[in-house]
């Protein structure tokens, strides 16, 4: 039986942020007006690679954006590169670079949002009409933002004139109605985006017992979106990659293992990670392990009102403070 519960609405500006409980698990949704908000993504990395890893927060906190999520599964390092803990020991000393890929870089990245790591991305994306990755089948869920603004739906294929173009799984709804969707997998946390008339929806839900949430199946996201009034929606990368940001702070509770490691226990060569960025991450993660991905979307005001004083201002004066603070505190 599905259990939809509305839990706190916050409406920042004209970006209506809201919580919900879908049986016990927790669900995190932005709905955004079209004509208000540009779209913003990941850009292609400048060396012939895709994108370079980043979390969602320092994409957000980079672009501007007051809302922000992952979009593309993507590859950087394989499981199976560090099958045993004596890999993992080999690694975290600098002996061993799987892939090509330091530990001394991961930690950089972890704790700064942002650092030198290449990843792949999967299924087709494209940023401002530059294709980094065709579509070659496989990831059959198409997403489109035209130029002019605007989210299109497709199934396996790319629409005549892609301008921005991210891919997920499956597409959920169609139209209004719900599309045959892969109902196996209850547990893992999901992303989604999707549309409601003219707006802009961006969907979270936690998992695997991240934030006390056990998780949801698609089939329940389903019945969940058509309550919210959303007519079109396809499922992005989830798992721990799923994560959502709002005004400066991560809503849900992603957790990689990884950074989990890299955040404790620092390399035994100098690792330079600049305090301010450092800061600024650990602010808006609240405590959270953010993963790093390799494809993120955000949305930016398309005017900022006269007289106002921007939301990056002040989270620029917090992070300050809070950098002086941490200082501080460490010189008494």
């Amino acid at each position: 039986m599905l259990s939809v519960l509305p839990w706190v609405s916050v409406s920042l500006a004209t970006v209506q942020y809201s919580t919900h409980r879908v049986d016990q698990t927790q669900v995190y949704m932005v709905a955004a007006p079209m004509a208000d908000y540009r779209v913003v993504m990941t850009e292609p990395a400048p060396n012939g690679q895709d994108t370079y890893l980043e979390t969602t927060a320092a994409f957000a906190r980079r672009t501007g954006a007051v809302a922000a999520m992952n979009t593309n599964f993507f590859r950087w390092l394989h499981a199976q590169s560090l099958p045993s803990f004596q890999d993992y020991q080999k690694w975290i000393m600098g002996e061993s670079h799987p892939e090509g890929i330091s530990y001394r870089a991961l930690r950089q990245t972890c704790l700064s949002g942002r650092g030198s790591i290449p990843a792949g991305v999967l299924g087709a994306y494209i940023v401002n009409g530059q294709v980094v990755r065709p579509y070659e089948g496989g990831y059959s869920g198409v997403v489109h933002f035209p130029a002019q603004g605007g989210i299109e739906f497709y199934h396996g294929r790319l629409p005549e004139q892609p301008f921005n173009v991210v891919s997920g799984s499956q597409q959920l709804l169609e139209g209004g109605r719900k599309l045959p969707v892969d109902g196996s997998d209850r547990t893992s946390p999901k992303a989604i985006l999707g549309r409601r008339g003219n707006e802009y929806i961006f969907v979270v839900s936690d998992g695997r017992g991240n934030g006390g949430s056990p998780g949801v199946s698609f089939p329940q996201l389903q019945a969940f979106l058509l309550e919210q009034g959303v007519t079109d929606a396809t499922a992005v990368d989830g798992g721990e990659s799923a994560t959502l940001v709002v005004q400066g702070q991560v809503k849900n509770h992603p957790r990689d293992r990884y950074c989990e490691l890299a955040r404790w226990l620092p390399a035994p060569t100098l690792t330079w990670v600049n305090p301010e960025e450092e800061a600024r991450e650990a602010a808006m993660a609240m405590g959270r392990s953010l993963r790093p991905v390799g494809a993120n979307i955000g949305l930016v005001p398309r005017e900022q009102t006269r007289g106002a004083l921007s939301f990056a201002f002040w989270e620029r004066i917090q992070q300050r403070l809070l950098t002086r603070l941490r200082a501080w505190r460490h010189w008494v």
